[in-house]
């Protein structure tokens, strides 16, 4: 195999990297493009990798969110506290008229102990099992409460610690609707309490436990799946060696209805293809070496009865010589024009030529040999002359000549052979019908075959070469047309040629 075949069956087959590749370079790129890893190590890579960063971004973002919240709680709980000694501070003001009686801290202190033992649901939320009803205590809030009276002079706390800006929570104390005090409380930034902070680092770490344990979940799971996903492709690639190795009836099983399963499909179809194509190259070889066989075998005869003297060299036996010989030299024609065709390497002069008048020639060219072989040509002509065709008018000259050509060897004396032209929108169609035999409908397909000859038991030496209708058809794509064949009415083959006036599409 060689350096190219290599290179487009490893493309394909190299899923575990087993395989090097030496003149093609490297197919893909990524993170794993250096790395020497199958398919299936990549995908379940790609699938681990997304699923870690997933997991470590919801943690993450589950301890910020956990931690805010936490802290917003608290927040909450002690502005519950602050509201009930707002109300002890309305009712001491009320009776002694003044803040007088409040020096220090430790006299909030003691007010908001009392009320804290007054009030059930307050009590309930400091001396509750929760860590986070245990976080307010007084020694805790004490330090972040201030009082101001009326005129916003500090009557309790540190003026100079006095907080600032929106999240700063003020309670007012209303006395006869005037605001005789505020209760200014400080938000907290951030765990106090050991044992809050270790509440929080024992989250934090059952998250992370969660993460972990998801990421290996996340390993089976990729790992299952990528096998699933990848077990088509790995079908394929082992269809794809067995190709390589020429064994080309291999078919993959199409049990699946997603791109996968198109691709076995495709395989198949690309399976097919070889085989048919195997078969005609073994079939186009077999036919050429027969058809080079038969005038060479009569040729070796000839020669040898010359030469053994059993037949005279008189002008009997050099016209049989020079029969098969010209027999040989249209055969390679024929294979030289045909391979020509296939590459799309024939030679074509396109010009305005008269439809009408390339018929007629061709229909003067077989009037004679008809009328010897006992057929009857016949040319119906339009009743008017139609438009001009652009086109090859030596190609197509060669085209009808191998359409007449085909009816003459095959129709049966006495007989009819009928040509016409019809003319319809940008198209022209010529029609070439003959007589008996006729071509079952299922082996019509089989005309433009190489090789191939309307009646297999008559006489190979009265028939053509077998190319012409494949030469035939060559030139009429060649022209954007198409040449096909039907049952004639006269009881023969019917000939369609289909031609567009303006030529072939030029290439994209």
């Amino acid at each position: 195999m060689g350096c190219g075949q290599q290179g487009a069956s490893h493309a394909i087959l190299d899923l575990s990297c087993q395989h090097s590749i030496p003149c093609m370079k490297p197919f893909g790129s990524g993170p794993f493009n250096g790395i020497r890893l199958g398919l299936t190590a990549r995908l379940m890579a790609a699938m681990v990798l997304m699923a870690i960063a997933v997991v470590i971004l919801d943690t993450t973002l589950t301890r910020w969110a956990f931690q805010a919240r936490f802290l917003s709680y608290v927040n909450e709980q002690e502005q519950e506290a602050v509201a009930g000694l707002s109300e002890r501070l309305q009712e001491m003001y009320a009776a002694t008229g003044d803040w007088r009686a409040l020096d220090t801290r430790r006299d909030l202190a003691r007010l908001l102990t009392e009320d804290l033992r007054e009030q059930p649901r307050a009590r309930e939320s400091f001396r509750g099992a929760a860590p986070m009803g245990r976080f307010r205590t007084t020694r805790l809030l004490l330090p972040r409460l201030h009082l101001l009276d009326a005129d916003g002079n500090v009557v309790v706390g540190d003026q100079g610690n006095l907080p600032e800006g929106r999240r700063v929570h003020r309670n007012s104390i209303i006395i006869d609707g005037e605001i005789a005090a505020t209760l200014v409380i400080a938000p907290l930034r951030g765990l106090a309490r050991e044992s809050d902070r270790r509440f929080a680092a024992e989250y934090t770490r059952t998250m992370w436990w969660i993460a972990a344990l998801a990421s290996v979940l996340a390993c089976a799971v990729g790992l299952a799946l990528a096998r699933y996903l990848l077990a088509p492709v790995r079908d394929i690639a082992r269809g794809a060696r067995d190709l390589a190795q020429g064994r080309y009836e291999t078919r993959l099983s199409v049990d699946r209805s997603d791109e996968l399963g198109a691709l076995a499909r495709d395989f198949n179809l690309l399976a097919t293809g070889l085989e048919s194509s195997r078969e005609s190259r073994q079939r186009w070889l077999a036919d050429v070496a027969h058809e080079l066989r038969t005038p060479l075998a009569v040729l070796r005869a000839e020669i040898e009865a010359l030469r053994d003297g059993i037949r005279p060299l008189d002008q009997a036996a050099m016209s049989a010589l020079a029969g098969e010989a010209e027999r040989l030299g249209h055969l390679a024609d024929d294979l030289h024009e045909l391979s020509l065709a296939d590459a799309g390497a024939l030679a074509y002069h396109f010009t305005r030529i008269d439809p009408l008048a390339l018929l007629e020639t061709a229909a003067e060219r077989f009037q004679s040999r008809m009328e010897v072989a006992g057929l009857k040509l016949e040319f119906d002509r339009p009743a008017a002359e139609g438009p001009a065709l652009l086109g090859d008018q030596d190609r197509l000259g060669q085209l009808l000549a191998n359409l007449l050509e085909n009816s003459l060897r095959y129709t049966e004396a006495p007989g009819l052979v009928r040509l016409s032209l019809d003319c319809g929108g940008d198209r022209l169609t010529i029609h070439v019908e003959d007589g008996p035999p006729g071509v079952p409908e299922a082996e019509i397909p089989a005309l433009f075959e190489r090789f191939t000859r309307r009646e297999s038991a008559r006489d190979r030496a009265s028939g053509g070469s077998g190319l012409g209708l494949a030469i035939a058809r060559r030139i009429a794509e060649a022209h954007g047309g198409t040449l096909d064949a039907r049952s004639s009415a006269l009881g023969g083959v019917h000939m369609l040629l289909c031609l567009p006036l303006t030529g072939p599409e030029p290439p994209p």
